[in-house]
């Protein structure tokens, strides 16, 4: 089952300064993280946030030893040595290529290394790669064939891990509406103060579950619900989406953070599958 979580490209425009901006973001990543997300999508709301929503979301889910590569030097990343590392299995701290098992999985950076195709895989020197490889400078997944004192691996597939790998980011052009109601999702839940509780909804919600192969969860803005957002594209929220659930019922505060609805919808839902 591949879990995608839908946020608006305003998530974080309630808030003036880039810390806080930042925090908010490193506790999506850590939600989706922790629930096993496969896709955070970020689609298009006013005001429009979403380079900075996907540069920070990158740069929290590359393990660390490959940002060098992959992250110059920006200012809207000053405040990401501040948030908690995601600590997915993707992101080994292992350093050691004499510790390395046949049959290991690792993200890494194709890199010249005279003349030949290694990997930097956060050991101590980058590992010969055999096989068809993509371009030079590319985060690539691999896989160790060998081990002893010089190590090898090939590419491989995310498919092929057994293990949760990290989720991907995908800033889309397309609206809300065309995500929900398109052919995209075998699966579509609407997250809403209005919805239907759902405890009233948990046993038909976890038979659809079991039965799909892709499912989207989507969530409102700082300022407008999902159905709000729909309007806007001339669409209802029933016409949309197969599920519409509040599964925040009786909640205590006056409103609750998008960031913090993600992290108690994906609760539930995760304890449906």
């Amino acid at each position: 089952m591949r879990l995608s979580v839908a946020v608006p490209a305003s998530l974080v425009s309630e808030y003036v300064n880039l810390r806080d901006k930042t925090e908010v973001i490193g506790r999506l990543a850590r939600s989706a993280a922790i629930f096993r997300a496969d896709e955070i999508v970020i689609y298009p709301d006013q005001p429009d946030e979403s380079s900075l929503i996907k540069l920070i979301l990158g740069y929290i889910e590359t393990p660390q030893y490959l940002r060098k590569y992959l992250y110059k030097v920006r200012p809207e990343l000053q405040y990401v040595g501040t948030l908690q590392p995601l600590r997915t299995p993707h992101h080994q701290l292992e350093a050691h290529a004499i510790n390395l098992r046949v049959g290991e999985f690792r993200e890494g950076v194709l890199i010249d290394q005279q003349g030949v195709d290694a990997v930097d895989i956060g050991v101590e020197r980058p590992i010969r790669l055999f096989g068809k490889a993509p371009s030079r400078g590319s985060r690539v997944t691999i896989k160790v064939t060998k081990v002893g004192p010089e190590p090898h691996c090939e590419m491989a597939k995310k498919i092929e891990i057994p293990t949760y790998w990290g989720f991907e980011i995908q800033a889309s052009k397309k609206t809300l509406g065309e995500l929900a109601s398109g052919a995209f999702y075998d699966l579509t839940i609407a997250t809403s103060r209005t919805g239907t509780p759902i405890a009233a909804e948990d046993e038909h919600l976890k038979a659809q579950i079991v039965k799909a192969r892709s499912i989207l969860v989507a969530f409102g803005s700082p300022r407008s619900g999902l159905q709000e957002i729909l309007r806007n594209e001339h669409r209802e929220l029933a016409d949309c989406f197969q599920f519409i659930l509040n599964t925040i019922p009786e909640q205590g505060t006056e409103t609750v953070r998008t960031e913090e609805a993600v992290h108690a919808s994906l609760a539930v839902i995760n304890l449906l599958t």
